[in-house]
């Protein structure tokens, strides 16, 4: 089942009459993924969707049966038919079905340079919309709001991630001497236990001596996680495509004033943030917030307080600072909080040498009201 509603097509074909595209083109493969497609059709990979301006929808699949099996569209075009070659494929559409001397084609930005000059070469009455940044963007604002159906998906891996809290804690009492791998690995079976497809991404998990790194590499490690001081464990599990994604800040034996500092400006600096939550606030006040007090307390986050949940871990919305260099100025509107989105909060304080804490919940705004659909919570042992 496809996850766009109607409503949400129909603004498509909008788009695309405002812009005066003719085509909107996307294209999902292993060099360059585009969740989009499955977003609009149902098929989960590998595969390129046309979609002309009266809203006729064509896949042109690498895997025909599972196309058949997964994909809501109106035609599924088997590229065995033109040699296995989708260009030869769309070219038939272009200029025997369609039969216009030029094509506008929308192309998204994750398209690669390469599928284009291939189509260029074969389809010499392509023209392309040359502001592919404004399909892209278009796409982050439609997918910033869940349907139904995605909701469902989302709480579902939200109740998996919580659930895992639960076995990470026992994991830190039952296995002193476990290392960041084993605890990778408990996390990883855990979620298949709970009915989960998979990890979102490859936990980060980091003892007191990793723990100041934002993104550790590598993700987990053969050191004793226990060791004294400020750790954390980012994870999160994927429910039928849809990924929640949650921080535990936890502390092994006496902290030091400055680390016990560090943990309470961390849930000072989340629960401000959470506080700040409601329909219509600008995104970029809550990030502020929340980095306000870390600033003041010394301590920097050099990344964004939120992202929103989905197809992907880092889905629209972005709550960010605002930019301001010229060129992401010109480009950047401002988003408010509202209905349907799905986003996490994820304050950190971070010092080498001491560790590092970041506590990571999932957020969802239903019926005007904020619901933390995950319970991540500093944990003490």
């Amino acid at each position: 089942m496809k996850p766009i509603t109607e409503e949400k097509f129909e603004s498509i074909l909008k788009f695309l009459e405002e812009k005066k595209i003719d085509v909107l083109m996307i294209t999902d493969y292993e060099n360059s993924r585009n969740v989009n497609l499955q977003y609009l059709s149902g098929h989960p990979t590998d595969a390129t969707m046309l979609i002309n301006s009266s809203g006729e929808s064509i896949l042109i699949p690498w895997d025909v049966p599972l196309a058949e099996k997964h994909s809501e569209v109106d035609e599924i075009i088997n590229p065995a038919n033109f040699s296995f070659n989708i260009f030869l494929a769309m070219k038939d559409l272009f200029e025997n079905r369609w039969k216009k001397a030029s094509i506008a084609v929308g192309v998204h930005s994750t398209t690669t340079y390469g599928f284009i000059i291939k189509m260029k070469a074969l389809i010499p009455g392509v023209a392309y919309f040359e502001e592919p940044i404004q399909i892209e963007q278009f796409f982050q604002k439609l997918r910033a709001t869940k349907t139904e159906l995605e909701i469902k998906k989302l709480l579902k891996a939200a109740e998996i991630g919580t659930k895992i809290i639960s076995d990470i804690q026992d994991f830190c009492i039952n296995s002193p001497d476990g290392t960041e791998k084993d605890l990778s690995f408990t996390v990883r079976k855990r979620i298949a236990d709970y009915a989960g497809d998979d990890v979102a991404f490859e936990p980060l998990v980091a003892n007191s001596s990793r723990a100041h790194e934002i993104h550790q590499y590598p993700y987990a490690s053969d050191q004793k996680f226990g060791l004294p001081g400020l750790a954390l464990i980012d994870f999160g599990a994927k429910f039928q495509g849809y990924n929640s994604d949650i921080t535990v800040p936890i502390s092994f034996g006496k902290l030091s004033d400055e680390q016990i500092k560090m943990r309470e400006l961390t849930v000072k600096s989340y629960e401000a943030a959470i506080e700040m939550i409601d329909i219509d606030v600008p995104l970029w006040k809550i990030h502020d917030t929340a980095e306000q007090i870390l600033k003041k307390g010394g301590y920097s986050m050099p990344y964004s307080l939120g992202h929103g949940l989905g197809l992907t871990v880092h889905d629209s919305p972005s709550i960010s600072r605002k930019p301001t260099d010229e060129y992401s100025k010109k480009h950047w509107k401002e988003e408010t909080i509202q209905d349907g989105m799905v986003f996490t909060v994820e304050p950190g304080a971070y010092k080498q040498g001491l560790g590092g804490q970041r506590l990571e919940n999932d957020v969802l705004i239903r019926n005007g009201k904020v619901e933390i659909i995950t319970k991540s919570e500093p944990l003490n042992f």
